[in-house]
């Protein structure tokens, strides 16, 4: 378990703290890290908080961001907001940071606990888009072995999207993915532990061995779902960002979807209303060129999907799917114009998916076995390890050591879904709700 100590508090108690100021310094084994406010509000400091320079697993909650009423019913003193002072645009920060731990491993959140920068972190970027790679090959081989039951859509080829968007992210800001949502759900917070068990159909998974590879679900860390069915995530991250612009709470909903949901009607109803009413989403076409085995060129006289934004009075942009420094500045873009109240974003990011669209299923015949070389010489994560190395901005050792510990991650979490038991028939009935003489009943609802 990652252990980290408090250097400094940079506000005192009964201060006020705008959305995205930084509060205090952590020290971790590995750097210190600037900590921000996810929220408004006046900062308590429990008198049981750690002190400074102890010891502490990360997620264990430090103090807490209260309203106005709260904070004098506790006593503190109010230190008004400077109302001169300018307003700073909340700063992009990473899901995973803000964990608090469980026997299954990470699953929640605290009130005030890590977060990574705005600032573009590309070591961080890297050890995201290996963690996808290695986990999704590690699971391809699962699949091939019998040990994951029904389809299994990975990932690869295609990390830098999903790496790069969700960094971008707060915890509270929400996604809706698709068949192919395994990096989605990483990236956002998911552990491999409770993707390898979700995918093994096990209770430690994420839906508790309920949706399998296509229906991953968790709210704790803003993952509201992934779905076989093309196109509807688009509808649902615009309805929630219809309930984030009637309750102003500053979040922002993404909808990944790959090409073949832009001729859907889903994304006209979708983009339509969105830009209607102004909401705080942003829509990331990932086009892999193909749906399923259809190329894109055969369906669409318009190659940019981007350029679809026109017709709607959006912005569209179109970004290398591989270069994940390209999709971060483009989704750093689109996730500030949101929260501004600019309303939403179409970015289309090209890349391809360099396994089958679904394991089992034929690799060529549809396209050739040149195309998919060339695509694989265009990995993203290589891409982004030989700019990293060229500028000098970590050694090679760090890099290779970081993959070390990413694939010992992912034989982990097949280990630990191996050892993770079926959920209890008993449980059947949990999460299934109906109306029964006029009353809602059902069993336990998460």
């Amino acid at each position: 378990m990652e252990t980290g100590s408090i250097v400094e508090w940079l506000k005192r108690p009964g201060e006020f703290v705008r959305q995205g100021e930084q509060l205090l310094i952590i020290q971790s084994d590995k750097a210190a890290n600037e900590i921000e406010a996810l929220e408004s509000g006046y900062l308590d400091i429990p008198s049981d908080s750690p002190a400074l320079g102890a010891e502490v697993p990360i997620g264990t909650v430090l103090g807490a961001l209260l309203t106005e009423a709260e904070a004098l019913a506790r006593g503190l003193p109010i230190i008004a907001p400077d109302v001169h002072a300018s307003k700073t645009s909340p700063r992009a920060t990473s899901p995973k940071q803000v964990p608090s731990v469980s026997a299954t491993g990470v699953t929640g959140a605290s009130a005030v606990a890590y977060t990574r920068g705005a600032e573009r972190d590309d070591v961080s970027l890297y050890r995201e888009m290996v963690r996808i790679r290695k986990v999704e090959e590690a699971l391809a081989r699962s699949h091939q072995q019998g040990l994951v039951h029904g389809a299994c859509h990975t990932y690869v080829g295609e990390e830098a999207i999903a790496t790069a968007v969700c960094a971008n992210l707060t915890i509270k800001d929400t996604i809706w993915s698709t068949h192919r949502g395994h990096g989605h759900a990483l990236a956002k917070g998911v552990t491999a532990r409770e993707l390898a068990a979700e995918l093994f159909g096990r209770e430690t998974g994420c839906a508790g061995g309920r949706g399998g590879s296509m229906h991953l679900f968790k709210p704790e860390v803003g993952l509201m779902g992934t779905s076989g069915i093309v196109g509807p995530c688009i509808l649902l991250a615009t309805g929630a960002g219809y309930t984030s612009a009637l309750l102003k709470d500053g979040r922002v909903s993404v909808a990944f979807f790959g090409d073949g949901a832009s001729n859907n009607g889903a994304f006209h109803e979708g983009l339509n209303l969105a830009t209607v009413w102004n909401l705080p989403v942003i829509f990331v076409c990932e086009n892999n060129q193909y749906a399923t085995e259809v190329p894109y060129a055969t369906v669409s006289k318009q190659p940019d999907v981007a350029r679809k934004a026109d017709g709607y009075g959006m912005p569209g942009f179109v970004v290398d799917g591989n270069d994940v420094r390209a999709v971060w500045e483009a989704a750093r873009v689109a996730v500030e114009r949101a929260r501004e109240g600019h309303g939403p974003t179409l970015i289309e990011a090209k890349t391809y998916r360099t396994r089958p669209h679904s394991e089992g299923m034929r690799d060529v015949g549809y396209r050739s076995v040149d195309e998919i070389d060339y695509w694989k010489s265009r990995c993203p994560i290589q891409y982004l390890r030989a700019q990293l190395v060229a500028e000098g901005v970590v050694p090679v050792a760090i890099l290779d050591a970081i993959e070390h510990e990413i694939e010992e991650e992912a034989r982990d979490a097949i280990a630990f879904a191996t050892a993770s038991g079926w959920p209890d028939a008993s449980t059947a009935a949990d999460h299934v709700v109906g109306w029964k003489a006029g009353e809602l009943v059902g069993g336990a609802v998460r």
